[in-house]
């Protein structure tokens, strides 16, 4: 216990009120996690220390970054102690996930091509992402989104609970690759006695472009921002898992035909589809937008996804799944708050201490303040909370959650 223990000691804003996953409320070690444990204190301190220092040095190497600061190398902060979950509990959020999904895209296609009833319209049309011009216009097989990132957490009572979505560029699948590939690395002895699912996306990924495509052998790029662009190493991994060229908007131009070409060193080729990595299609590629309405090229994910993961859309998404599936949720969700409401406004006010604030249009952390890391000063940029005019605001207040994560035991299927 004694490992155990330091590490829990170094953990930021540690307490004795922090839940360990690795033991019941009495103290005692849980059954399912003797084999990690046994792993775990069979390295002892110094060997710990070393296995933290090889991934370290993986790190750098590989350059495995998330750039806040294009000047400044931030390594992405990892726990090399893998997270598994057990694979009866995975099938529940498979299926939730999967309903999720399908109803945020019937949403999104209701939007643009119908009348949708779910979301009041001063909500959707407040929203800084939603694009009146795409009214009308029908992605490939009526699908906007087609990779869905969800941050998801796992309370102290079992349950799983969704913080947010994300449809617009979803971002972090390479990290989690890239932190199993390190983990199972430099402490292969976490895995024995575990039966994992396989988890390979190529293929999946592969699949779906080909399915959103007439020609059955499409010609893929990944268009990035740069890079100096935060996400950069996801999308330099990405682009070399998939096997399809990573490219900057210089790398693209609209071809006399209305479709997007491709700057090779064998010459300019014709481009199927673009897994996109950036907003603001017209900065990177003039005309790129005229080509995917004119459906000379197909977007993953579509335009205008991005209302659905605003984060006061995101109070109506249980309701879209009741009007769209006539289900009910299979995954609960954080308890949120739509500050133009007088009462809900009044309530976070008055709860301010236990609030998380986020913007409307943030994403990747931005917009985000944690009430009560920051003391209870409400931020300049939600202060519009306070306002008692009746204005649409900005922001959205959640409930701070109290999350863990658990192992499963030895013969069980994980994720």
């Amino acid at each position: 216990m004694r490992l155990e223990e330091a590490i829990m000691a170094h953990l930021p804003g540690h307490s004795e009120a922090a839940v360990s996953e690795y033991r019941t409320d009495s103290g005692e070690l849980r059954p399912l996690y003797a084999d990690v444990m046994a792993a775990l204190d069979g390295m002892g301190d110094e060997g710990m220390r070393q296995r933290w220092r090889q991934a370290k040095r993986e790190v750098a190497l590989d350059a495995f970054s998330f750039a806040l600061d294009p000047k400044e190398f931030r390594p992405v902060p990892s726990d090399w102690i893998p997270r598994l979950i057990d694979i009866d509990e995975w099938q529940v959020i498979k299926a939730g996930v999967e309903q999720r999904m399908k109803a945020l895209n019937l949403f999104l296609l209701d939007l643009y091509t119908g009348k949708q009833e779910v979301v009041p319209d001063d909500v959707v049309y407040s929203c800084q992402f939603f694009y009146p011009e795409y009214q009308g216009f029908r992605p490939a097989k009526d699908v906007f989104a087609h990779i869905y990132g969800i941050d998801l957490v796992q309370q102290s009572d079992g349950r799983y609970v969704i913080l947010e979505d994300n449809l617009r560029i979803p971002s972090g699948i390479t990290y989690q690759l890239k932190s199993l590939e390190i983990a199972s690395s430099v402490m292969p002895e976490l895995r024995e006695g575990y039966d994992i699912v396989p988890y390979d996306i190529k293929d999946t990924y592969l699949d779906l472009f080909a399915s959103l495509c007439d020609n059955s052998e499409p010609t893929c790029a990944l268009l990035t921002d740069s890079k100096f662009g935060s996400a950069f190493f996801e999308h330099r991994y990405l682009s070399e898992l998939l096997d399809i060229p990573l490219v900057e908007g210089s790398d693209l131009y609209i071809g006399y035909e209305g479709d997007v070409r491709m700057k090779t060193l064998d010459g300019d080729v014709h481009v199927d589809l673009i897994y996109r990595r950036v907003e603001d299609l017209e900065i990177f590629v003039p005309g790129l937008t005229d080509a995917y309405l004119n459906g000379k090229v197909v977007l993953v994910n579509g335009m205008g996804t991005s209302v659905a993961d605003d984060k006061l859309v995101f109070l109506w998404v249980p309701d879209m799944i009741r009007h769209y599936l006539g289900e009910e949720p299979i995954l609960d969700q954080a308890v949120s708050y739509d500050l133009d409401d007088p009462a809900s406004r009044a309530y976070v006010l008055e709860n301010l201490d236990n609030m998380v604030l986020k913007t409307r249009q943030g994403y990747g952390g931005l917009g985000v303040f944690i009430m009560p890391d920051l003391g209870g000063k409400l931020p300049r940029a939600a202060g519009a909370a306070d306002n008692r005019e009746p204005a649409r605001h900005d922001s959205a207040g959640y409930h701070r959650l109290l999350a863990a994560c658990h192992l499963r035991r030895r013969g069980r299927r994980v994720r």
